[in-house]
């Protein structure tokens, strides 16, 4: 079975669309289209990272935007919230990691019938996925009954994650004697991909297994605009891909940002009406006008950034 290390990576998806290598042959490709996206959302959540929550009445509490990848790419992103992290009571993240919850993901992400991942794909698609996932240490004995959204999630990020920034925050505050909190369940997460059809699934391997190549340019271009404070930069970045037929990644950003957003903002709010909270949630989250920042201006609260 996999590591628990590689399914804690599945509930952290930053970026719908790094994907891009050349195929095999036998694999049915989509041209992608590539496009500038310009940043919709309010100009003053367009630009910072942590953020001060305030009420009337109420002690303040923090949003900070994380970027779910090894603390070592944004050390100094990490020593900017330290402090403020150890002055709170609070930590709240998207979701914390419990046993039973990463055993019910583990049951979401492999078929349970004997169906095997090769029976729901052509044997070039599943040569390919076999080849990009031996990078993750993912051996034919695990991909053989992983359902094609799992083996889609393990590709999203680079095969060199380490440690994330997020849990790594979780760690912090763990040593500082702090309550946590999660926003959301493990099962929640792993439903969110789970519930697609299993042809939406095969669509989101085969056009991820296609477009390879891009991933790293991605991931360093991701890294530059975010230690830079660039939300709506990132906001744009992530729009920029789409094919003819974009229905399902319009499904996915819906289900990822938009509907995760109310939920979580929903969850957060008795955490900030009792102050000294220090919530971290991923940094695409805050901007744009259904974004976690404009959602809690709405409710009442004043936002300020910090950096």
């Amino acid at each position: 079975m996999m590591t628990e290390s590689l399914v804690n990576r599945f509930a952290f998806v930053l970026l719908l669309f790094w994907i891009g290598a050349a195929p095999a042959e036998e694999i049915a490709c989509r041209p992608l289209q590539i496009s500038e996206v310009p940043y919709s959302g309010p100009d003053e959540y367009g630009q910072g990272l942590l953020w001060k929550v305030s009420g009337e009445g109420l002690p303040p509490s923090y949003v900070f935007g994380t970027i779910h990848v090894a603390e070592r790419h944004i050390s100094a992103q990490l020593e900017e919230v330290r402090d403020v992290l150890a002055g709170s009571e609070i930590f709240v993240m998207e979701a914390i990691f419990d046993p039973d919850g990463i055993e019910s993901l583990r049951n979401m992400m492999f078929f349970t019938d004997g169906t095997r991942l090769q029976d729901v794909i052509s044997a070039g698609l599943y040569a390919e996925t076999l080849a990009i996932l031996g990078a993750y240490h993912v051996t034919e004995m695990d991909l053989a009954p992983m359902k094609p959204w799992a083996a889609y999630l393990t590709m999203s990020y680079p095969a060199d994650m380490g440690v994330i920034l997020d849990q790594r925050l979780l760690h912090l505050a763990l040593d500082a004697g702090l309550d946590t909190m999660g926003l959301e369940t493990v099962v929640e997460q792993g439903s969110l991909f789970n519930s697609f059809s299993l042809d939406d699934q095969v669509r989101l391997l085969t056009d991820a297994v296609c477009h390879r190549g891009i991933l790293e340019d991605d991931f360093a271009k991701m890294i530059s605009l975010y230690t830079d404070g660039d939300l709506a930069g990132l906001s744009s970045y992530g729009q920029r891909y789409s094919f003819d037929d974009n229905t399902l990644y319009e499904t996915l950003t819906d289900r990822l940002l938009t509907t995760r957003n109310r939920l979580m903002v929903e969850r957060m709010q008795a955490a900030l009406e009792a102050g000294n909270a220090f919530v971290a949630v991923g940094a695409l989250h805050l901007p744009g006008e259904e974004g976690i920042l404009a959602l809690l201006e709405r409710r009442g609260f004043e936002i300020t950034r910090v950096f």
